[in-house]
């Protein structure tokens, strides 16, 4: 990860940046600083900034690239539709460039939304397409991402044999490769594929496999979606108390991580968790602190078919 003292030629994050002083790739790089630290509104003010530059000079593939990185962040903030605009409107420019390896991650990326808005025969077909190309530019990693929604997919479409046989191809892969990260992120699939067939403790299983393997390399953003996750595991097997504990964890990782809608999933949990136990109180506090986060974001109609689990959802609530 780039940090900001070893990116070279660029001011410190702390300084005044024009975008008149620097290059539309030199603003991306900015925002990538911020964009993998969770800094969003830092990171689409300098996106916004490229985005001028590289429309100004036509420079068509580097408009594509900043759109799909933009789209990222509307996604991962529940703003799904916007990210769906943002997307097409990539996807668009990238058919005119076919050759930029951002081009699959656009295609990924689309078909996550396309999944979570309901049109999953489109999202099929787009999960198909970034497979062929990650394919072709050897992108194991990614190729092994984009399986396991694949496969989740095919889960929540009544496939159910395939969509286990491709997560556990991948995480038997992942493993022999000792890809500790994708090992993780398959381990989670499966729990959400097995929560996905109600198969509740199982799904629990693999969660806390997933758990154990994060404390050898701690990562913030993963355990707040695996805790979120086991908080619903605990709810719907009548382990309230260790629930509550795992979701008030969820809530302390969203806010180091300043994402507010996971912030906001964790504390309407925690608040169904207090519920379940009578204690009002305690109830009535975290309805309050997630309404408050939810009255400062941008209201928006979601589409009646269920998301592909995300780290700020439990599969179940997806469902």
């Amino acid at each position: 990860m780039l940090l900001p003292g070893s990116v070279t030629g660029l001011p410190a994050l702390g300084q005044l940046v024009s975008a008149r002083t620097l290059s539309g790739d030199e603003l991306v790089r900015i925002g990538e600083i911020h964009d993998v630290q969770n800094h969003f509104p830092e990171a689409l003010t300098y996106y916004g900034q490229a985005l001028d530059s590289f429309r100004a000079r036509k420079q068509r593939k580097g408009e594509a690239i900043v759109l799909t990185k933009m789209a990222s962040i509307s996604e991962r903030q529940g703003r799904r539709r916007e990210a769906a605009v943002q997307v097409h409107q990539a996807l668009t420019l990238f058919s005119k460039a076919p050759d930029s390896p951002v081009y699959a991650d656009a295609l990924f990326l689309s078909g996550r939304v396309s999944s979570w808005l309901g049109d999953r025969e489109g999202a099929a077909t787009l999960f198909a397409q970034a497979k062929e190309r990650y394919r072709r530019s050897q992108n194991v990693q990614a190729l092994g991402s984009v399986t396991l929604q694949s496969g989740l997919l095919k889960i929540s479409d009544a496939s159910s044999e395939e969509g286990l046989r491709e997560i556990q191809q991948v995480l038997d892969d992942a493993r022999a490769r000792r890809d500790h990260e994708q090992t993780v992120a398959a381990s989670m699939a499966l729990g959400d594929a097995n929560w996905l067939l109600d198969r509740t403790q199982v799904a629990g299983t693999h969660y806390e496999q997933a758990l154990m393997l994060l404390e050898q390399r701690p990562h913030a953003a993963v355990e707040a979606g695996l805790r979120i996750r086991l908080a619903a595991v605990s709810a719907a097997t009548g382990r309230e108390e260790r629930g509550i504990e795992s979701a008030k964890r969820a809530v302390t990782l969203y806010q180091s991580l300043r994402d507010v809608s996971g912030e906001a999933a964790a504390w309407g949990l925690l608040a169904s968790l207090h519920q379940s136990l009578g204690q009002l109180p305690e109830t009535e506090e975290a309805l309050r602190r997630a309404l408050s986060i939810y009255r400062q974001q941008a209201i928006s109609v979601h589409a009646i078919r269920p998301p592909i689990p995300t780290a700020a959802t439990s599969p179940r609530e997806s469902r």
